[in-house]
């Protein structure tokens, strides 16, 4: 890594500022309403996006076993970032509310940092491992696609348990 290269530097810059960013946000740390009934169009623009880079990327058939592979250990993730994450039902409302943890902020962070690493192995090996370029990008768009949609979907079927839960106990839920 030298100070030359803008390749390298980027990333890191962007984790530093991710960083200043979670630590404010853990300071500040009150819950917010989870609005469930929206919580599906982030994940569905990023498919969206994901397919459509996906199918401009003429990738051979082979490839796609790679792709499925960050789906799955992006999905995994996702999952366990969405159980890191408290979720609750206010009492006065009704409503869930979700507060993001500590640990759900630096498992992110670690994921960057992971990232970041990954993606200097593979591309300095690419060409020597005989592995296309797209591939690796498509490849990492399926793991944070994987990612982001299951780590909401946890978070919404765990917020409709506890509505529910709410409401078989007989209190209002909204």
């Amino acid at each position: 890594m030298s100070p030359s290269d803008g390749q390298t530097w980027g990333p890191v810059i962007g984790i530093g500022v991710a960083a200043l960013v979670i630590l404010f946000r853990m300071r500040g740390g009150a819950p917010r309403p989870l609005a469930m009934t929206t919580m599906w169009i982030v994940p569905a623009l990023l498919v969206i996006g994901f397919v459509a880079m996906t199918v401009t990327a003429h990738l051979a058939v082979g490839d796609f076993l790679w792709i499925v592979l960050g789906m799955a250990a992006g999905s995994a993730l996702g999952w366990q970032r969405g159980r890191m994450m408290a979720i609750h039902i206010d009492a006065d409302t009704g409503r869930p509310m979700v507060k993001t943890s500590p640990a759900a902020l630096v498992f992110i962070l670690v994921l960057m940092a992971v990232r970041l690493g990954l993606r200097q192995l593979m591309e300095t090996g690419a060409v020597a491992w005989h592995i296309n370029p797209l591939l690796i990008t498509d490849a990492f768009m399926a793991f944070a696609v994987g990612f982001l949609g299951v780590a909401r979907l946890e978070m919404f079927l765990r917020a409709r348990r506890l509505a529910a839960e709410q409401a078989s106990a007989g209190k209002i839920v909204a």
